[in-house]
């Protein structure tokens, strides 16, 4: 019998503070690795670098390496390749033309890395077919607060 694929699913958690968004990050942390890419959308402001650096810190932490975890918005590329798995935070929000795109080498980064993308709206075509997005929404009520609105995309459910 052929696998079944799980074309889209989605998963809406409502009302999430910064604290209850880090415990998020550390429990994905625990089952992410390497070819996996996760996307994060949101709005400037809504928690993706904060969420990205919750998970890079978690396995900082396990691999017993102290170091920064800037913000990849100027070099639009931060891997940790001295970590188990190996991280590579994107951030393309400067990103204006495809073909810049071309010269970070995503497909490359994509088999060796477990691969966070923030502004994964900007690969356009170079979206890859397989991902989780988790998507940020600021809440009505107060600025502390966040929706997440988790996401599969082409992801076969035995691989969950």
């Amino acid at each position: 019998m052929e696998k079944m694929k799980l074309i889209k699913e989605e998963l809406l958690i409502n009302s999430q503070s910064f604290k209850d968004i880090s415990l998020i990050a550390k429990r994905l942390s625990e089952i992410l690795e390497i070819g996996d890419i996760l996307f994060l959308k949101g709005s400037i402001g809504a928690g993706k670098s904060f969420f990205a650096r919750c998970i890079i810190r978690e396995y900082l932490n396990i691999s017993k390496v102290y170091e920064d975890i800037p913000s990849p918005s100027f070099s639009l590329v931060q891997t940790y390749d001295n970590i188990k798995p190996k991280v590579c935070h994107v951030d393309l929000y400067r990103i204006s033309f495809s073909s810049e795109l071309e010269e970070i080498g995503l497909d490359n980064i994509y088999e060796k890395f477990l691969t966070i993308v923030e502004w994964p709206e900007r690969l356009g075509k170079k979206t890859p077919d397989r991902f989780m997005q988790i998507e940020f929404i600021h809440s009505q009520k107060t600025d502390e607060e966040r929706h997440l609105k988790i996401s599969l995309e082409g992801v076969n459910r035995n691989d969950i």
